[in-house]
């Protein structure tokens, strides 16, 4: 007979937070700190205005005192309580607040299954304005793009894959309700701008990904600040400066978390992953007696990752109709074949430039375009 595994409480019951880890202090002297499995950062008045998508105390929240980011619990537990639904979910944030000694009903919770470690802050100003991005970022399992095919149907219970971007945006200037959502708007922007300079993956389409699934974001005001500002869109200072911080921090938390990087994505390998194609091109290589090895190396020419990942923009540009597609598959062809021209020896008899080759061809076959 198998033993019970732990419940959320049991679990949360029998862990030490331990004490106070401090990270950094941000323009406005809000504190940020990490104490167990959570990233608090504490605001040094009661004077701000917050807007957030949190399940915990979300949407405009008065009385705030910090906003508090936990990683998960992990387990069986974590598991259980994706299926318990969001109500659990309220009551299991509420006690990870009160277990690191804060009131949860001052605190916006907000929550991943990134560890607190792994966070970004990009801070900056420009005269009397400062704006400054806590990010923790995960988008390898769970990377979407707008309009993608759900996973699940809201009326059941809630369940979601791991992978997600929780962005804590800190605006030291007085801001209205109006303007919080701007800023949103603003932060998400600039979001999908960092995933799509690492050309990250959906895992739900061959798209871009232009974040996960659940991703979270909260924007604080200082209600108290004699700047007063209402526009953040992206011709305002304060959206560009919020784009930066925002973009950077996106960056920044993918690499600290997964080791993403632009130096990771200079392989033709990872960019024909968003094509659920791999395994295709493994199988085939295998066939023709290429090796891993040999595969991997040519995969991460410069040559051959330049010519892939071109080809693959314009079978992009041909399925969102903004190129023809025999015109398209035709100069994608070029490409490729020019970037796989050598001199020398036969290239039949180049296990390298077979391998380079494999990586769209046995791919293109597959998946029925001409990539």
């Amino acid at each position: 007979m198998c033993a019970m595994h732990e419940t959320w409480r049991e679990r949360l019951a029998n862990e030490t937070p331990g004490e106070e880890i401090p990270v950094a202090t941000l323009p406005g002297n809000e504190k940020v700190y990490r104490r167990g499995r959570s990233l608090v950062v504490q605001l040094p008045h009661g004077g701000y205005a917050v807007l957030s998508s949190a399940n915990f105390n979300g949407g405009v929240f008065p009385g705030l005192s910090a906003v508090v980011n936990t990683t998960g619990i992990g387990g069986e537990a974590e598991m259980d309580l994706m299926r318990a639904g969001r109500e659990e979910h309220r009551l299991y944030a509420a006690e990870c607040i009160r277990k690191i000694g804060l009131d949860p009903s001052r605190c916006v919770g907000l929550g991943t299954a990134v560890t607190m470690d792994k966070a970004a802050i990009v801070s900056e100003s420009v005269g009397d304005l400062s704006v400054s991005a806590v990010v923790t970022a995960g988008v390898e399992g769970n990377g979407g793009r707008a309009g993608d095919p759900a996973t699940f149907d809201e009326v059941g219970k809630y369940y979601t894959e791991h992978g997600t971007i929780v962005i804590i945006l800190s605006i030291g200037a007085d801001i209205p309700d109006h303007a919080l959502a701007r800023c949103i708007m603003t932060a998400t922007e600039a979001k999908a701008c960092a995933l799509q300079e690492l050309m990250a993956s959906s895992r739900y389409s061959t798209g871009i990904a232009t974040g996960s699934g659940t991703d979270q974001i909260a924007v604080l005001s200082d209600r108290s600040s004699k700047l007063h500002l209402e526009n953040a869109g992206k011709h305002s200072k304060l959206g560009e400066l919020i784009g930066r911080c925002v973009c950077q921090a996106v960056k920044d938390a993918l690499r600290n978390w997964a080791g993403m990087t632009p130096e990771s994505r200079r392989d033709a390998l990872v960019r024909l992953d968003r094509y659920k194609v791999l395994p295709f091109v493994s199988e085939e290589a295998a066939r023709l007696g290429v090796s891993r090895e040999s595969l991997e190396s040519e995969a991460r020419r410069p040559e051959v990752v330049s010519a892939v990942a071109a080809a693959l923009h314009l079978q992009d540009e041909a399925e969102w109709g903004i190129c023809e597609p025999g015109a398209a598959k035709s100069v994608a062809f070029d490409i490729l074949r020019n970037a796989f021209n050598e001199e020398g020896p036969d290239p039949a008899d180049s296990i390298p430039l077979r391998a380079a080759k494999l990586l769209v061809s046995s791919a293109g076959r597959r998946r029925g375009r001409f990539l």
